[in-house]
């Protein structure tokens, strides 16, 4: 199989993978600054922004593979071979990129056991809200101000890693509806059909 470069790519499927890594980086980057001392410094809301953000990048992305030659070259569910040969033809460092990726989001799952949904209560306060199933209520548990820092963070990481991780797998749903197998398979396919008429 052929090595996949980023210059082979159309301009669109180009602009498509450059934006799903930017916004993967990004997102490594916010889940990386919550592993440093003190409160949490990263906004929410630049984490929700990421969030919100698959929605149309990696639904862009899985309609793009969706609708190309590489979905039935490399993903259908007998081409486990063939998919593995499509992630070795990727470049070193793309394959490192991966690779870190993964690396960060169990890393940041690993360590998201705090990961409540903290809150405060206005006056001071911080709690979270624990839902007991034996007795089908809520209630709400007091939190000190460093395990609420804690859980924040905690949470952050969480959503950013996996952020970061549809990010990526945006990338490679455009790596794979741009496959040079699959273009070689549509125009042999084109070849053939042009020659019995």
């Amino acid at each position: 199989m052929d090595r996949i470069k980023l210059s082979g790519l159309r301009w669109g499927s180009r602009v498509h993978f450059l934006l799903a890594w930017v916004l993967c980086v990004l997102a490594l980057l916010l889940a990386a600054a919550t592993w440093l001392p003190g409160p949490n410094r990263v906004p929410f809301a630049a984490v929700d922004f990421l969030c919100v953000a698959i929605f149309p990048v990696f639904g862009a992305a899985g309609l793009r593979a969706m609708g190309s030659e590489g979905r039935s070259a490399l993903l259908g569910k007998w081409n486990g071979d063939r998919m593995g040969r499509f992630v070795l033809s990727l470049s070193i460092g793309l394959k490192c990129c991966y690779v870190a990726v993964f690396v960060v989001v169990l890393l940041a799952l690993a360590t998201a056991g705090a990961a409540q949904d903290a809150e405060t209560d206005g006056h001071g306060g911080y709690y979270y809200t624990r839902y007991i199933k034996t007795e089908r209520r809520s209630e709400q548990v007091a939190l000190t101000e460093d395990e609420y820092h804690e859980a924040r963070r905690a949470q952050t990481r969480t959503v950013a890693a996996v952020s970061a991780f549809f990010h990526a797998m945006s990338g490679f749903l455009v790596l794979v509806a741009a496959s040079p197998e699959a273009t070689r398979r549509v125009e042999t396919e084109l070849e053939l059909a042009s020659g019995t008429d």
